[in-house]
């Protein structure tokens, strides 16, 4: 009987009503502090940013009052230098004021590779090889009998390349590949030429430079430098040989 005359009386009803009330205030205020931490108001559609200039996509990010975050940069030979390549998040998507989004652009000067090849390698290999390093490989045939078939020297603009040698990723090189030939040309006169003469006539005649021997007064880096050819094999009356053929020649200090 007491129990039944406290769960009907005026105090009990005052706290249950209290306690709801109570309740309902505090969801109440769960729901306006989701609401307004959640900022449906500051949504923004990110935009198709794909292509554009970094600063152009910045500019854009900026005025949506979106944080512009430039991660990376890759290197592709179709792409336009500079521009947007990777958004994240992608276009259309739903974000709040002061999100990031991140941008991967393409980059602006192509990384350099080592050329990697030497004399003597099979061309097919260093074709596949050069190509690999993302460099635009023309292949040109030079008498050789030596090296028929295979890597005479690789080129870049008119210069040869020695294996260290760091270019552009995208470069134009010549790899130029030794043949046999049944061509006949006259050996030149290489006595008295230095080594670079006597190389440049060799090539200028369809020849190509064998072994270089140096003499016992060549000694310094300044004594190479002013040997001049003493000797060569065969010698130039010798007359006509195949196109392709190697010239040995012996070095001597010019002094």
């Amino acid at each position: 009987m007491k129990l039944k005359n406290f769960l009907f009386s005026k105090a009990f009803i005052l706290t249950i009503v209290s306690v709801g009330f109570a309740w309902l205030v505090l969801i109440g205020m769960s729901m306006v502090s989701l609401q307004v931490n959640s900022r449906p108001w500051s949504e923004r559609t990110v935009p198709n940013l794909l292509n554009l200039s970094l600063d152009s996509a910045f500019s854009m990010l900026s005025e949506l009052d979106l944080e512009a975050i430039h991660l990376d940069s890759v290197y592709n030979a179709s792409g336009i230098p500079g521009s947007i390549l990777e958004q994240t998040p992608k276009e259309g998507s739903l974000v709040k004021s002061g999100r990031p989004v991140y941008l991967t652009t393409y980059r602006i000067t192509p990384p350099s590779e080592s050329i990697s090849i030497n004399e003597g390698q099979d061309s097919r290999l260093a074709k596949i090889i050069l190509e690999r390093k993302g460099f635009v490989v023309d292949l040109v045939e030079e008498p050789n009998i030596v090296l028929e078939g295979k890597v005479v020297r690789v080129e870049s603009k008119g210069f040869p390349l020695s294996s260290e040698d760091r270019i552009p990723r995208g470069s134009s090189l010549v790899l130029v590949v030794g043949k046999s030939s049944q061509v006949k040309v006259r050996i030149p006169y290489l006595l008295g030429l230095s080594l670079s003469e006597a190389t440049s006539k060799l090539t200028e005649s369809f020849l190509s430079l064998g072994y270089v021997e140096y003499s016992d007064s060549v000694i310094t880096f300044s004594d190479t430098a002013n040997a001049s050819v003493f000797r060569q094999f065969p010698s130039s009356s010798r007359g006509r040989v195949n196109a392709g053929t190697s010239i040995d020649v012996s070095l001597t200090n010019r002094k």
